[in-house]
Formats: structure tokens, sequence, C-alpha cells
């Protein structure tokens, strides 16, 4: 009986948005037979993926391209490697109502590897999705462990957030206290300013605004400063990476100018969430 054995090993795999960071990781398994050129199930090794965190998120919105690359090596060359397939699976089980994504045969890396690729464009599925792998060769011997996880991915990602005063408040305005010209540093009646991100993606936090007028007098945005540093007209990131259900704490200030007239002063301030 011939002894069927062939070793195909995942060497790599980019997953990302298009202008967003790639994803890689490594590996390789080689297999030599005495006697005859011979194959066993491709092998897919869990511990190659760097993309094997559940905590990565890479978001997608609908018509958002998303590239998928996947370099996989065989010891019996190139040319015996057949399929390989993505699934976005809500759970780590594969099934008939996943989102499975063939990717496409595109060039030869060297005499044992070849890159499969495909673009894939977000349609409405929306939520967290698990990025599982499948591979085959040309006698479609499937994997051993197919179906392994690589990372995760959100489509559609859900963008929420709170913002909250220091007391827990809504925060509907930010003001400051009544003080005499000249006064420095003089904290937000509402710090600390607290943003709760209650979406499903990291959220970035920036923040800008306008000078506070009173009829021809001014207090310049440049006097107003968010964790020590002066703001400006121009949006300014003051926390990156806020994950799920947690929160960024920020406190504002200002210096009221020497000399300036007695009055309230009004302005606008800006706080921008973004993905």
């Amino acid at each position: 009986m011939e002894n069927k054995k062939m070793y195909i090993a995942l060497a790599a795999i980019v997953l990302f948005c298009i202008s967003l960071a790639p994803l890689i990781a490594v590996g390789e398994v080689e297999y030599g037979s005495e006697c005859s050129i011979s194959n066993v199930a491709p092998l897919i090794a869990e511990s190659t993926f760097s993309l094997s965190d559940t905590t990565v998120y890479i978001g997608g919105s609908i018509g958002e391209p998303i590239e998928f690359s996947v370099d996989v090596s065989d010891a019996n060359g190139a040319a015996d490697l057949s399929s390989v397939m993505l699934v976005l699976s809500d759970d780590e089980l594969i099934s008939d109502d996943d989102i499975s994504i063939q990717l496409n045969k595109t060039g030869t890396v060297d005499t044992t590897t070849s890159k499969f690729e495909t673009v894939w464009t977000v349609e409405g599925e929306s939520g967290l999705k698990n990025v599982l792998v499948t591979a085959k060769d040309s006698v479609n011997l499937p994997a051993d462990n197919n179906g392994v996880k690589v990372g995760t991915i959100e489509l559609n990602p859900v963008i929420g957030f709170e913002l909250k005063n220091g007391t827990g408040g809504a925060l509907t305005t930010i003001s400051f206290p009544t003080s005499t010209p000249g006064t420095r540093n003089l904290s937000s009646n509402q710090n600390g300013i607290q943003i709760t991100n209650i979406g499903g993606v990291a959220i970035n936090v920036s923040i800008h605004g306008t000078d506070m007028t009173n009829g021809n007098e001014t207090i310049p945005i440049a006097n107003m400063k968010v964790d020590g540093i002066p703001m400006s007209t121009t949006p300014q990131l003051i926390a990156v990476g806020v994950e799920p259900s947690t929160s960024s704490t920020h406190n504002i200030a200002v210096d009221y100018p020497t000399g300036i007239p007695t009055g309230a002063y009004q302005g606008t301030v800006i706080i921008e969430i973004g993905a």
C-alpha cells in the first residue's frame, strides 16, 4: 500500500483593510520519504500565526475592500497546492451560514511555496467575526487542523461612546469658574471629563475648539489646555485605541489673559471620536 504522506504548512498570512497595517506570520513544516513522493493531509500550524490573539480588531465597513493573502508551502512542490479558503464565523466552528472566501492562486514564491490572494468587499454583514483558515492539496486532502483560528475582524463596526463630567453626569457644557484677569490653569467645572467606549471597536479621541469671545474681546483657544497641552482650531489626538467598555479621562483648564475686561465669554469645544 502506498504511504500517502505530504505536508502543507501555511507559511504566511496577511490580513488588512486597504490603508490599514498588515499582520504577518511565518512558519514551515517539511517531510521527506525515502521511497517515493507521497502525500499526507495538509497541515496549518496555529503557532505560526501572529494574528491569533482575539484582542486584535480590524474594522471593515460596507463597500470597503479587504485584501487577504496567504503563502502556502508544500514539500512536494508548489504545483501540488490546490486550494486555500478563509471562513468568517461568529464562533470558532465552520458552519453553512458562515462567510466563505475562496482565495485564488496568484503566483509562486519559490519552488515549494505558492501565494493565494483575493480582495473581498464588505457587504451587509456585521459584528465580530473569527477568521478561520482551511487548505487542501491537489488530491483534495484537507488539513488535519482545518478551521484553525488566526484572528478576528469587526465587520461594519459600531462606534459608540458616552461623554460624562467628573461626577458621572452627562457632559452638556464645558465651563470655568469666575475669576480675575491673569488667573492661570483654572480647571473646568466638569473635570475630569470621561469618554467611555460603548461600541464594538477601539476608538480614538481628538479635541479642538474656537476662541471664547465677548463682543470684541477674545480669549484665544490656545489659552485653553487639555491635559496641559494648549488647544487649537485643528483637531489634536488626546487618546488612542480606547478599547470597548473602557474610558479615557481628561482635564481641561484655561488661562485668563491679564487685563482682559470682565464679562461672560463664550466659545466652542469639539470632541471627535473615530475608529
